[in-house]
């Protein structure tokens, strides 16, 4: 398994989403993007990567019992110079010290292992319990595949317990030990897209810069990212009756079995638990459709998406004030949040 790592290069900015997911095309949002100084898109991406990463951790860390799929996990974000064009590696690697496949750290969220091991942004991990990682040879095209292969020595030493880094921030390596905890295994990346989309694939969450930098707080982007949490909870992307391999992806279901009918709104209910077990208000999940159907027409009227089928903004709210009244009443009671 990956560890955490954004899987869209800084510098690909006009990646085309691979799957069908929850939303619409976003394209003055895109615009916008491709016309900032290579600077300021970098800091963007970047401030919104770490922002993206401290919700999803909490969300993970909170709902592990819950999660199927679990593993021990540091809670970092990771990025290489190698996931950059030409035009943003030369700024990433003079801000982050990065150099080739070599992973270096984009977030440790507060309270993860790695944060509490003092990993911050701009370590550069060179070995893991002695042995050293890959920096490789330095391709001048973009790639996921170098940093891939290094998450993929981490996430395996991970499994094992507490690790050993060796770390290079700046001119000075030092040594530190990581003990990574479990966590829900479904890592959180953002895609660079323009378009207010959410999605997952039944091992990823993915969403789009659009729809992270539409949710006005921490509770509304909490919300996107455990809707999408939800379905891997509840297994719709990894149906192998269905798909025939776990992960399958949404539309693959759709062929087979047609669109649902009830993934979408089974998935806002357990995406209120998930938000309310991990401290995020759930209400402001009604907040968030408001402000969704405000900017995005498809959000205004039924969507149908491979794999499912979306009611209206208003619909959704609807239905979700029964949940949030259960929600408040388990809390009265002090019982469980466990849907």
């Amino acid at each position: 398994m990956r560890a955490p790592a954004r899987l869209i290069a800084a510098g690909s900015l006009a990646v085309a989403l691979a799957a069908a997911g929850c939303g619409h095309p976003a394209p003055e949002a895109g615009t916008a993007l491709l016309q900032d100084a290579p600077a300021v898109r970098l800091e963007r991406l970047t401030d919104l990567d770490v922002r993206v990463a401290e919700v999803a951790w909490t969300l993970a860390l909170a709902n592990a019992d819950l999660c199927p799929v679990n593993r021990p996990r540091a809670g970092w974000t990771l990025q290489s110079a190698g996931q950059y064009g030409a035009e943003l590696r030369p700024l990433a690697e003079a801000r982050y010290g990065l150099a080739g496949d070599l992973p270096g750290v984009l977030a440790a969220p507060s309270g993860s292992p790695a944060a509490e091991a003092g990993l911050a942004p701009g370590d550069l991990i060179l070995s893991v319990n002695g042995q050293p990682l890959a920096e490789g040879p330095g391709r001048a095209e973009e790639s996921y595949d170098g940093l891939q292969a290094n998450a993929a020595v981490l996430d395996g030493a991970l499994a094992q317990g507490p690790v050993s880094l060796t770390v290079r921030r700046g001119d000075a390596v030092r040594e530190v030990t990581v003990r990574p905890v479990p966590a829900c295994a479904y890592p959180a990346q953002v895609e660079v897209s323009g378009s207010f989309r959410s999605r997952t694939d039944g091992r990823h969450i993915f969403i789009s810069d659009a729809m992270a930098n539409l949710a006005g707080d921490e509770d509304q982007l909490a919300f996107v990212l455990a809707h999408e949490l939800a379905h891997a909870v509840l297994e719709h992307r990894s149906q192998p009756d269905v798909t025939g391999v776990r992960g399958g992806l949404n539309w693959a279901i759709s062929m087979r079995r047609g669109l649902s009918l009830s993934s979408e709104a089974d998935a806002d209910r357990m995406g209120l638990f998930l938000v309310a077990r991990a401290g995020f208000d759930p209400y402001r999940a009604v907040e968030f459709l408001s402000r969704w159907e405000a900017v995005d027409e498809g959000a205004r009227g039924p969507q149908i998406n491979m794999g499912g089928i979306y009611e209206s903004a208003a619909g959704r709210r609807r239905a979700l004030r029964p949940v949030l009244e259960d929600i408040a009443a388990r809390k009265t009671a002090g019982r469980p949040l466990i849907p």
